[in-house]
C-alpha cells in the first residue's frame, strides 16, 4: 500500500482556502482544512458557496510515486448525496491545471473524501 499527499485548493464566499491529507490506498478518507484542520462541514458550518476549485493534485509521500485517483475528490451533503467531484492530477506527470470557476453550496455536515488507488 501506497500513502499519497492530495491536495485541492478552493476559492468560497470570496476566501482561498486549501484542504489535504495523507491518503492510504484503498480506503476512502476526509480532507482537511489546512489551517484549522477541521472538515469541510465543520468550516463551513454556516454555509457557502465555493466559487473557484482546482485539481487535486496527487503526490508522491514517500518517493515512490504518487497513486491515482478514479474519481479524484468528492464532496458530499448531509444525505451522502455526491454534489460534486473534483478531478485529481499528478504533477509530476502532467501539468496543472488552472482553478475552475463553479457554484458549489457546502454547509455542516458537508464532507470531502477522497479515494486513492495504486
Amino acid at each position: 500500500m501506497k500513502t499519497t499527499y492530495a491536495a485541492v485548493q478552493f476559492i468560497a464566499n470570496g476566501k482561498p482556502y486549501i484542504f489535504s491529507v495523507d491518503a492510504t490506498d484503498g480506503t476512502a478518507i476526509a480532507m482537511t482544512n489546512v489551517v484549522s484542520s477541521r472538515s469541510l462541514g465543520d468550516t463551513f458550518s454556516a454555509g457557502a458557496t465555493i466559487t473557484h476549485i482546482g485539481p487535486v493534485t496527487l503526490n508522491s509521500s514517500d518517493a515512490t510515486g504518487a497513486s491515482s485517483s478514479v474519481l479524484g475528490a468528492v464532496i458530499t451533503d448531509p444525505q451522502n448525496n455526491v454534489v460534486a467531484q473534483i478531478p485529481w492530477v499528478d504533477p509530476e506527470t502532467a501539468p496543472i491545471e488552472l482553478s475552475t470557476p463553479c457554484s458549489i453550496p457546502v454547509g455542516l455536515n458537508f464532507a470531502l473524501n477522497i479515494k486513492t488507488a495504486n
